[in-house]
């Protein structure tokens, strides 16, 4: 729609639609955003450039959300066609795997991983109320209770859920290792804070917060070996051997079928899966509240000088390299922009802020 103008006249046009709401959106992923590096705000939800790969790590935990959304969605069925009917989520979110490695590689790694869980937690001890629950929020200064005029807060969780002691935030997680120390991760955790202190202003009384986490598969499918490198180390052990000989055979590439097993094998062990329920304090939500408004102001004074720092120690992390680097590096070269970034109409692609994008060609 937008491929016949320049770029300067698309982003006149997004300008244009984005006033038409009354204050500017924030969630927290904007807030994370901001707190590693305000330049990569600035990128991301001040000028609307999302990047136009695929974050492989992102996609497999949302194909894992959805998952979880359908197993505890579908409660009233029964035990197989429950099953049945994640296994066909799966899919729909894998498709086209049969001719992608990477998709394929998810489909069977959330296929194993469900299949784990699902036997697991064939009975929940929690009824659900909510799945995927978006909520708006106001934000308010905590010491005059007087409203943002220019931000509001937006957010979605993954579940509310009810059990013998009230209200629970339901968190998935799928990550590399279980929690050790939840009560250190509560403290931390800003993104439960958030939801839990907006959640209570529409009038859901949530207590705590119920740590869902699933453990992602260690096992790596083996590569097996070339006839050039089963020969290296064949000749390699037959000058270690006494007698000039070796038994060794030439390793061939696992199949998808027999890396499937093992991950399945590797899913039925224990501590693969974790809930741990924890309750949080009036004293942690005005702490968070106190934070957000913060936030908002410091938004403001960067706005007002267009002044948006740089933290270059956040380009790398243990998650990979920040997806703005080499934009940054370009000195925000043209070129490097138009071939890496999608200039959108929201930046919180996990909302339709705006509506129908097809709008915007009243503008035009």
């Amino acid at each position: 729609m937008f491929l016949e103008l320049p770029n300067y006249e698309r982003e006149k046009i997004m300008i244009t639609t984005a006033k038409k709401t009354e204050k500017k959106l924030l969630t927290y992923s904007a807030l994370s955003c901001y707190r590693k590096c305000p330049m990569k705000y600035n990128l991301r939800y001040e000028k609307n450039l999302v990047p136009i790969d695929t974050d492989e790590k992102l996609f497999f935990g949302n194909v894992v959300h959805k998952a979880l959304e359908v197993w505890h969605g579908c409660t009233p069925l029964d035990l197989e066609l429950r099953k049945r009917c994640v296994f066909e989520q799966i899919d729909e979110a894998c498709k086209g795997w049969e001719r992608d490695f990477y998709k394929r590689k998810t489909r069977m790694l959330a296929t194993e991983m469900m299949v784990g869980y699902m036997d697991k937690y064939s009975n929940d001890d929690f009824e659900v109320v909510a799945l995927e629950h978006e909520f708006d929020g106001q934000i308010i200064n905590p010491k005059t209770g007087a409203m943002s005029k220019t931000f509001s807060i937006k957010g979605k969780v993954d579940g509310i859920v009810r059990t013998d002691q009230g209200l629970f935030l339901l968190e998935h997680k799928t990550t590399a290792r279980l929690m050790d120390d939840p009560i250190d991760k509560l403290w931390e955790d800003t993104q439960v804070g958030i939801y839990v202190a907006y959640l209570r202003d529409l009038g859901y009384d949530i207590v705590g917060v119920l740590y869902n986490e699933l453990l992602k598969c260690s096992l790596i499918q083996k590569k097996g070996e070339s006839e050039e490198e089963y020969q290296s180390r064949y000749a390699d052990l037959c000058a270690k051997s006494k007698t000039g000989k070796s038994t060794a055979k030439r390793q061939f590439p696992e199949s998808d079928e027999e890396y499937a097993e093992r991950v399945r094998e590797w899913y039925q062990s224990e501590n693969r899966f974790q809930r741990t329920e924890m309750y949080l304090s009036d004293v942690q939500i005005d702490l968070v509240r106190q934070d957000v408004w913060g936030m908002t102001q410091q938004f403001l004074d960067a706005r007002r000088r267009d002044d948006w720092f740089c933290n270059r120690e956040s380009c790398n992390t243990f998650y990979g390299s920040c997806p703005y680097r080499r934009y940054c590096q370009s000195n925000y070269d043209e070129v490097v922009r138009s071939e890496m970034f999608e200039l959108v109409l929201t930046p919180h692609t996990e909302f339709d802020v705006f509506g129908d994008v097809q709008d915007v060609t009243t503008v035009l």
